[in-house]
C-alpha cells in the first residue's frame, strides 16, 4: 500500500457491502461470491481495494441514496376498518382502538421488497392477511391478547419481507397467510 492511497472508511466499506448485497439480490453474484467479497470488503484498507470488489458490477439503483420514506396511517377508532391494498407504503402505522381492523395485502405490490406495519391496538383485534410468497416477521408485544402468525410455507429467495411489529393491549393480532 502506497502512502498516497486514501484509506477506506467504515462507511465506505458498508456501502460496498450494500452494493454487493444488491448485486446478489439481482442475481449478479452467487451467495458464495457475496460471502467472499463481503469478507474482502471488511478487510480492505484502501478505496482501491473496495473498488476492485465491485468493478465487474454495473452501477445499480443500490448506489443511489434511498428514497424518502413514505408513512401511511390506518385508523380504526370505535368503528371497524377494512382495507384491501394494491400498494403498500414502506412504513404503515395501524391504530386500532375499540374496533377491529382488517388489512388484506393479497394483491399488494411491495414498494422495495420490504415493508413494515407498526400495530398499536387497544381492545380491538387486528387481522393482516398476506399472500403465500411473502416472508413475514412478527414481533408484537401483547398484553392479555394472543398474537398468531400463520405458516408462510416455502418462501423463495429474494421474496418481499413484511415486518409486523408493535404493541397490543387486550386486542389480538392475527397474521394470516392466504392464497392470492
Amino acid at each position: 500500500m502506497s502512502e498516497l492511497e486514501p484509506r477506506a472508511s467504515d462507511a465506505e466499506r458498508e456501502q460496498t457491502v450494500a452494493t454487493l448485497r444488491d448485486a446478489c439480490t439481482e442475481g449478479r453474484l452467487t451467495l458464495e461470491e457475496l460471502a467472499d467479497r463481503t469478507a474482502l470488503a471488511y478487510r480492505a484498507r484502501t478505496n482501491a481495494e473496495l473498488e476492485e470488489l465491485t468493478a465487474d458490477l454495473p452501477a445499480s439503483a443500490g448506489a443511489l441514496p434511498p428514497p424518502a420514506k413514505h408513512r401511511a396511517w390506518v385508523l380504526s377508532i370505535f368503528a371497524p376498518m377494512t382495507r384491501r391494498h394494491r400498494r403498500l407504503a414502506p412504513d404503515t402505522v395501524v391504530l386500532s382502538l375499540f374496533a377491529p381492523t382488517r388489512l388484506d395485502l393479497r394483491s399488494v405490490s411491495f414498494p422495495s421488497g420490504d415493508a413494515t406495519i407498526t400495530v398499536v391496538a387497544a381492545f380491538g383485534p387486528v387481522f393482516v392477511t398476506v399472500p403465500e410468497h411473502v416472508d413475514v416477521e412478527t414481533s408484537v408485544f401483547a398484553v392479555f391478547a394472543p398474537v398468531q402468525e400463520g405458516a408462510a410455507g416455502d418462501v423463495p429467495p429474494g421474496a418481499p419481507r413484511l415486518r409486523v411489529r408493535g404493541l397490543s393491549l387486550f386486542g389480538p393480532v392475527f397474521v394470516q397467510v392466504r392464497r392470492s
